[in-house]
């Protein structure tokens, strides 16, 4: 499989960058960094304009205020650093080395030897030629990461929705039942109509009795209920934020940690499934035991709602590189 090369070009081009005078002080290049709203000014010689290095604010404080140098007679050239400026011309992937081995952020691009712009080791970052071909998946898809992305974000948005969402805001429940049965668990009076059981109290026609009441009425696990209905709703919100930044990020080829990944985005699957037991031991503690049924359709939401949030988790294993054709080399000449 042939991997397109990208060249500086490709890139957008900084053109709204600053320069200063090679024999300039170190406080003139603090305050036109200050001037300028940037933190790195590229150093040239002012007869030849030939560019000779970048300062950064980092150099400024760290190669100058912190070994007491006096800014107003220092020049910039000694304190900036040197790197071999490149063309329109030039890779990515030779940019993006030159920035990465000097742990610098920015390199000039010139242009027949005239500065047209810098470039910045984030601009490379996702145009540097994958060199490993993704074979794990099921799915042949053309561009895998950008597929995972969408595919993830859907997924925990949909499942964030079923799951925890729709709840939340009465749609459905976990459990059920009739207000007559529940007029004991409940502390309400003699009435028709069914009962829900949501994610923080039990809704039916008229009556809105949250689980704080049910606590004081009838024992600590309905708070210990309320507790966990509140940590699945923030896991949930956690898990959604945590889903789309980590497949954005492996679409710019950017490095995330798998506790970000996989532990808090799965949270919000276990807090789910133990959401569901602990309704299944309230009622169980109850005396007398209340005639109580599940949510057939919460039932499937929370399932369809764990699957969707587990197959974001385990993007990686869903799509893999399209094989594409070898392009032909040698053509025969008529």
């Amino acid at each position: 499989m042939a991997l397109k090369e990208y060249f500086v070009r490709d890139l957008v081009i900084d053109d709204e960058y600053g320069i200063i005078d090679s024999k300039s002080t170190i406080q003139d290049a603090a305050k036109k960094m200050k001037e300028l709203g940037v933190p790195d000014l590229v150093v040239v010689e002012e007869e030849t304009q030939k560019v000779l290095g970048v300062i950064a604010d980092f150099d400024i404080v760290q190669n100058t205020v912190a070994e007491g140098k006096d800014v107003k007679s220092e020049t910039v050239v000694s304190v900036m650093y040197k790197i071999t400026p490149v063309s329109l011309d030039t890779s990515v992937t030779d940019a993006f080395t030159r920035m990465r081995d000097l742990n610098v952020n920015v390199v000039p691009v010139i242009e027949n030897e005239k500065l047209v712009g810098v470039c910045s080791i984030h601009d490379c970052w996702s145009f540097i030629p994958d060199q490993t071909v993704d074979e794990v998946g099921l799915i042949p898809v053309r561009n895998t990461k950008v597929a995972e992305f969408w595919f993830a974000s859907v997924c925990a948005i949909i499942g964030f929705t079923l799951g925890i969402l729709l709840p939340l805001t009465g749609i459905f429940g976990f459990f059920t039942g009739n207000q007559l049965d529940l007029m004991s668990l409940l502390g309400i009076g003699p009435s028709g109509g069914k009962v829900v059981f949501t994610l923080f109290e039990a809704r039916g026609l008229g009556i809105m009795v949250p689980f704080l009441d049910l606590f004081i009425k009838n024992g600590p696990i309905w708070l210990v209920i309320d507790i966990f209905s509140i940590l699945l709703l923030i896991s949930g919100i956690i898990a959604l934020f945590s889903i789309v930044y980590t497949s954005f990020s492996d679409m710019r080829n950017l490095q995330t940690g798998w506790i970000l990944r996989t532990i808090v985005p799965g949270l919000v699957v276990f807090f789910m499934v133990f959401e569901w037991i602990l309704f299944g031991i309230a009622f169980a503690l109850e005396t007398p035991q209340p005639i109580i049924t599940i949510d057939p359709v919460g039932l499937t939401m929370s399932i369809i709602s764990m699957i969707l949030f587990l197959l974001a988790i385990n993007r990686d294993y869903i799509f893999r590189s399209e094989e594409r054709p070898l392009a032909k080399t040698n053509e025969v000449s008529k």
